[in-house]
Order: structure tokens, then C-alpha cells, then sequence
């Protein structure tokens, strides 16, 4: 029932915002948007700087008011991990704002530009669960058509890393299952011994793998991040864009290769 009055308040605060801008021609119509919005959208830049791919998050709009979200942040907050894996939202649209409600996290946004493969979001109401996070941001998001979530089931073993480390090299096998769990297995000589991590899964949206472990029963979680820039003939390509504490950035590669 609260969200559903949520919405019938956004609804009306929405109408009067739209009103004051619907003579601008430049304002996607609200039709446009309902048209255009529908599949699946990654964020690609955040504040006009390119997102790291940690930071990623990867909505799925249905053309019945429903849709997905994926995302895996640190939440300053409350300290906590949110890990949203294909999470259901809601999601309305009046004028040119967007309202979405995940289990987690609630979205308001104006829309001031889409088309078939990009749309700009001005985010300005973020609450998470339940607080009220003071913060707005502009993201720009693009269109992803590629479904990868069926091709990187089996056994896979590294064939190259580039770029710096974040939690092993290349010398390791991934057995991904079909019920959003993995296997992991570390070199031994010539021998593959199983990881003693536990609690290990895994979520591809559209072209996006996020990953989380315990090293051991009962610790913290450790996350993981990767775009999928392809999966063809049994060669799997990753990379992510990366940034260290002290703000620089760099990109990494990895390379698989399918064995079974």
C-alpha cells in the first residue's frame, strides 16, 4: 500500500513538473519515452565521466509498467552491500520523469533525452533503503542488446590478464552453473585445486557479470566486476574500467577459453 501511494503522489507532483516544461520541444514527450524506453539499458557515464564498471547499473524496462535492476554498491549509509541481482521494480513514467521502486532502492528522474540506443537520465530522488540519500547525479545510458547470461555456462579457464590484478591472474577455471552459482579452481602445479571459497554467485545482465564470495564461511563478502565484451567459438572476452583509491583509473582484460 505505500508504494502504491508513493506513486499516486509522484504522479501529481510529476504533472505539475511536466507542465512547467511541456513547451520546451527539446523535452521528450511522455509517449516517446514510454516507446523507446523499453529493454534493457546500462549506464555508461556518470556526471559526463565515463562509469567504472563496478558502478554499473543495468535496468530492464517492460512495456507493462515492470522490469528488472541489477546493480552491486557499497552503500556508505548504512555500510552495507546492496547486491541486486535482476531485482523486479515498478516503474511509471509522466511527462518526462521516471519513477522506479526496486526492493532496495527507489529512483526519481527526469528524461531529457532518448532515442533508440541512448537516453540521458537526471537522477534527483535517491532512497535507499528507506533513507533519503542526498544526492543527484546525470546518467547516460546505452542500449544493450546482447544476452550472455546462456553462453558463459560450462567450465572455462583463463588464457591472458592484462592491466593490474584485483583477485587472482590468470591461472584459474570458472564452472558457471545455470542456478547463478560458480565453481572456482586455483592452478596447483599442473594440477586445478577447488577454491576454498564459498557462497559463490554470479549475475550477467545483458553484457554486464557481477560476482560475489566468501574467502571463508561466515566472512564478508568479496564482490567482483566485469563487461562482457563477448562470447563466440569458445572464446570469452572481459574487460573493466577500474579506479584506485587515489582516483586514477585503469582498464583490464581477461581472456577465457571454454573447455567443457
Amino acid at each position: 500500500m505505500k508504494r502504491i501511494l508513493k506513486l499516486a503522489v509522484f504522479g501529481i507532483a510529476a504533472i505539475a513538473a511536466f507542465s512547467s516544461c511541456s513547451k520546451n520541444e527539446d523535452v521528450p514527450s511522455q509517449k516517446d519515452i514510454e516507446t523507446k524506453i523499453i529493454g534493457k539499458w546500462k549506464k555508461m557515464k556518470h556526471d559526463g565521466k565515463d562509469a567504472v564498471t563496478n558502478k554499473r547499473t543495468i535496468w530492464t524496462f517492460n512495456n507493462d509498467g515492470k522490469g528488472t535492476q541489477s546493480l552491486a554498491d557499497y552503500k556508505e549509509g548504512d555500510k552495507t552491500f546492496i547486491w541486486d541481482n535482476k531485482e523486479p521494480i515498478q516503474y511509471s513514467i509522466q511527462g518526462n520523469i521516471l519513477h522506479s521502486i526496486s526492493p532496495d532502492v527507489e529512483h526519481t528522474a527526469t528524461i531529457p533525452f532518448i532515442n533508440d540506443n541512448q537516453m540521458t537520465m537526471h537522477v534527483t530522488k535517491i532512497i535507499s533503503r528507506g533513507v533519503d540519500v542526498k544526492e543527484s547525479y546525470v546518467a547516460e545510458c546505452s542500449k544493450v542488446t546482447a544476452d550472455y547470461s546462456q553462453d558463459i555456462i560450462g567450465m572455462w579457464e583463463g588464457v591472458e590478464m592484462t592491466g593490474d590484478e584485483t583477485y587472482g591472474d590468470a591461472n584459474h577455471r570458472i564452472e558457471y552453473k545455470a542456478d547463478g552459482t560458480y565453481v572456482y579452481y586455483d592452478k596447483d602445479g599442473d594440477d586445478w585445486k577447488l577454491s576454498e571459497d564459498v557462497d559463490n554467485e554470479y549475475n550477467v545482465d545483458g553484457d554486464w557479470l557481477a560476482s560475489r564470495w566468501r574467502p571463508k564461511a561466515g566472512e564478508d563478502f568479496e564482490y567482483e566486476w566485469w563487461d562482457i565484451d563477448e562470447i563466440k567459438d569458445g572464446t570469452m572476452k572481459w574487460s573493466a574500467l577500474r579506479e584506485k583509491e587515489d582516483g586514477t583509473r585503469y582498464t583490464t582484460t581477461f581472456t577465457w577459453k571454454k573447455i567443457q
